[in-house]
């Protein structure tokens, strides 16, 4: 789901986190987990990392962002920059929710010809599972390497028949 709507998420507050929907508290800065699920997502089946919202038990607590503009331009402009091994593109929202402002961003899964995608360094690779973020083992940061070359050696024009 690409899009939600404010009634969505609504909705989705009233459940739990999963393989596809994480909060974070993050009132005046982002926080470092937040690159950990954003590589997760893009690693896997993509989802919604929601800001400014905490879990408190099996409940959510809206407390909103400060600035979220700041908030918002600070978070894309890494996603853009040298952060990530590649440019991570996301779809951003920005919702009104008791009178506080709580950023929304869909992740989208990555190609296969794109993953792993990690931050800072291949150790930093993360997929997600369940409701967590867990770091990659290295067979799987290898098998995203086999895969994401795939295309290219499954696109290579062969000569049978000739001696090279």
């Amino acid at each position: 789901m690409k899009n939600m709507t404010k009634q969505e998420l609504i909705r989705r507050l009233e459940d739990i986190e999963w393989e596809d929907f994480e909060v974070k508290e993050a009132s005046r800065s982002l926080p470092k987990s937040v690159w950990e699920t954003v590589s997760a997502f893009a690693n896997t089946a993509g989802g919604w990392l929601i800001l400014g919202v905490g879990q408190r038990g099996s409940s959510y607590a809206v407390q909103g962002v400060d600035n979220s503009e700041k908030f918002e331009q600070d978070f894309l402009t890494a996603l853009r920059g040298s952060k990530f091994n590649r440019t991570v593109s996301v779809v951003s929202r920005k919702y009104r929710l008791d009178g506080k402002t709580v950023l929304g961003f869909y992740v989208p899964a990555a190609s296969a010809k794109d993953k792993p995608v990690y931050f800072n360094s291949v150790q930093n690779t993360f997929i997600r599972t369940g409701s967590g973020d867990q770091r990659a083992r290295q067979h799987e940061v290898d098998a995203f390497y086999r895969n994401s070359s795939f295309d290219q050696k499954d696109g290579e024009v062969t000569k049978f028949g000739v001696k090279s």
